[in-house]
């Protein structure tokens, strides 16, 4: 097949398994959420007049266990991110890209 130019077939970029656990922690927490919505609703509506604090316990120890998972990966992005870290080091290894066609030459 002379003159001819091969497609490169892309695939789409995978992403990283933390950023895909936060995002599906996300979708669970919504749906964990509105669960206990329509639950508090429905006891209302149908006249529970008993205690309830298993069904704020429901919605709210999620979004406490959702906040503390989100502070621990903003931690291992920060040492990710400095110098010593492994995504600054591997920059570094690769002269910052030096050879981008974005940056400017110094």
């Amino acid at each position: 097949m002379a003159g001819t130019v091969a497609k490169r077939v892309s695939q789409p970029k995978r992403q990283e398994f933390s950023k895909r656990l936060i995002s599906d922690i996300r979708a669970l927490l919504w749906v964990v959420t509105v669960g206990g919505l329509l639950l508090a609703a429905y006891c209302i509506r149908v006249g529970y007049m008993g205690a309830l604090p298993w069904l704020s316990a429901m919605v709210g120890l999620p979004w406490t266990a959702h906040g503390t998972v989100c502070a621990f990966y903003l931690n291992m992005a920060k040492s990710d991110h400095r110098e010593g870290g492994i995504t600054f080091e591997a920059a570094k290894a690769e002269r910052f890209g030096s050879g981008s066609e974005n940056s400017p030459s110094i």
